[in-house]
């Protein structure tokens, strides 16, 4: 496959925070042809405001644009834009031009021909990412939502609500499906757990369906996954810039108590049977009861 071909169909990592994008950012970015930069969450922000920036024809306009995105503390931190003064001497005349600019000199930057990014948000905006793209590829990344709502309750900024969290993961990973049943062969599902326990054979049909090349330098992706990281951020994605551990698939089964468990799939049920994760019994213990109520008030504070 002729890379130059797909160049210009931009790669999309989407998922529920805590669902391993980081690591499959890396591991793509490891790519001889693939530039996936750190996580910049602009994109459909300012796609809602884009009557307010006004005809991107006037100059003044196309920086006051420029610099918005540049004040991004994310597009900071990923070091994304790569020269200002270029980017306005070429004049892109749509969004899409601008946002295609940004990430292909960042590409050309770091030695690549075709750009991707990843963020968690765009789980929810995938219909407005393709509006945007319509070329675009999307690849969802699903994991157990008991194993996201046990990492995200131990994140200092994590929700410690538990029926929220299974309620957030549900409508997210659901709708994400919903969406990509829309894009048909521009969207791919994977599964965390899979990722995990057969990184090879799953990065080659990711690589598959993005038309590229399988190359095997993407599974040495941890020997320099740090330096792809801002450093104030590797505190939270410790696990993401090393080798795939299976210890970190289905954790609930070992560390969420019964009563957890049983709330998790009261919650979100309906989404764990259609990513066809295990289920556990119903039950209404006095237990279950007391954690209902506990969360009910935390809910209502």
């Amino acid at each position: 496959m002729d890379a130059k071909l797909n160049s210009d169909a931009p790669i999309f990592i989407v998922g529920s925070q805590r669902s391993g994008t980081t690591m499959l950012r890396l591991m793509l970015n490891a790519h001889p042809h693939i530039a996936i930069p750190f996580e910049s969450g602009f994109i459909t922000r300012i796609y809602h405001d884009l009557e307010k920036v006004g005809d991107l024809n006037q100059i003044n306009n196309l920086k006051l644009l420029l610099d918005k995105i540049a004040a991004n503390k994310f597009v900071e931190q990923g070091g994304l834009i790569v020269n200002r003064e270029k980017i306005l001497e070429q004049h892109p005349k749509s969004y899409a031009d601008l946002i295609g600019l940004i990430y292909q000199m960042y590409a050309q930057k770091n030695g690549k021909i075709r750009w991707g990014d990843k963020e968690p948000a765009y789980v929810i905006d995938i219909d407005i990412l393709y509006k945007i793209f319509p070329n675009l590829k999307v690849i969802h990344l699903v994991r157990d939502g008991r194993d996201v709502a046990l990492s995200l309750r131990n994140l200092s900024w994590g929700s410690k609500n538990l029926p929220r969290l299974a309620r957030e993961w549900a409508w997210k990973v659901t709708l994400a499906r919903k969406s990509g049943s829309f894009l048909k062969d521009q969207y791919c599902e994977v599964k965390y757990e899979d990722l995990v326990q057969n990184p090879e054979a799953t990065l080659q049909d990711l690589c598959a369906f993005i038309d590229e090349e399988y190359m095997p330098e993407m599974l040495k992706y941890h020997v320099s996954a740090a330096k792809e990281m801002p450093k104030n951020s590797l505190d939270f994605h410790k696990n993401s810039v090393r080798k795939p551990d299976i210890s970190k698939i289905y954790m609930w089964e070992k560390k969420m108590d019964r009563g957890d468990q049983v709330i998790f799939q009261e919650e979100a049920g309906k989404a764990l049977e259609l990513f066809d994760y295990k289920p556990v019994k119903k039950d209404n213990t006095l237990t279950v009861k007391l954690k209902k109520l506990k969360y009910a008030l935390i809910e209502r504070w």
